[in-house]
């Protein structure tokens, strides 16, 4: 890859301005990417100015049929041994190591979309269905499963509401520039958020087993 960049550095350096003309088409994006890998500022000003005059002549998104540019040409044979290696081309999950930020940041996403999903499935089906909730509770509860069994499934849609909650209430907190002032702080306040929201989750079922022994013992 540094050896794709340094090449894309040499060419736009040594590029005589006939050429200059015909190598850049490009939009911001592109501007930011050639800082990013050290172009002189110089040459981004030279071709920037040239390329509101060329970009009537082409577009940033190419084809092999149309990469008629030295860099066009190296970038679409670059890409094309990339995936020849079976490589990615864009970059996705599977490329990036596991972080608690980004982690804790996707399941706020997941949780609120699957209970949003369900508040709005459930809310649908018992208005239509001849079936209200209290007695869709009664008749799981007829079927007398051990603690041990609901409480799993009393804990997986506990933890996921509270998790949200609070890492919502972290979010926010974000938004107003409190807690961020270096990685640390982000760290310390996503480990709390999970470890406050496992253990809230846990004294929920505790509660919830011991007082269905309760009403067992005195039935």
């Amino acid at each position: 890859m540094r050896a794709f960049l340094n090449k894309i550095q040499h060419m736009l350096c040594t590029a005589p301005p006939c050429l200059s003309d015909e190598l850049i088409c490009f939009d911001k994006q592109y501007v930011a990417f050639f800082r990013m890998i050290n172009i002189p500022t110089s040459i981004l000003c030279r071709l920037g100015a040239r390329s509101s005059i060329s970009r009537s002549f082409g577009t940033s998104v190419v084809t092999k049929s149309e990469a008629k540019t030295p860099i066009q040409k190296f970038g679409w044979e670059y890409l094309m041994k990339q995936r020849a290696k079976s490589r990615p081309i864009a970059p996705h999950l599977t490329i990036y190591q596991p972080q608690l930020t980004w982690m804790l940041s996707g399941f706020h996403r997941i949780s609120g979309c699957v209970m949003a999903g369900t508040l709005l499935v459930g809310g649908i089906g018992f208005a239509v269905l001849p079936l209200d909730f209290t007695t869709f509770i009664e008749y799981i509860r007829g079927w007398n499963l051990p603690c041990a069994v609901t409480a799993v499934f009393k804990y997986i849609i506990a933890f996921p509401i509270i998790f949200h909650t609070l890492n919502g209430i972290r979010f926010l907190g974000f938004d107003l520039a409190k807690g961020v002032d270096n990685i640390g702080q982000v760290y310390k306040s996503g480990w709390l958020v999970f470890g406050v929201s496992a253990v809230i989750a846990l004294a929920i079922v505790i509660n919830s087993c011991q007082n269905k022994n309760k009403a067992v013992k005195t039935a």
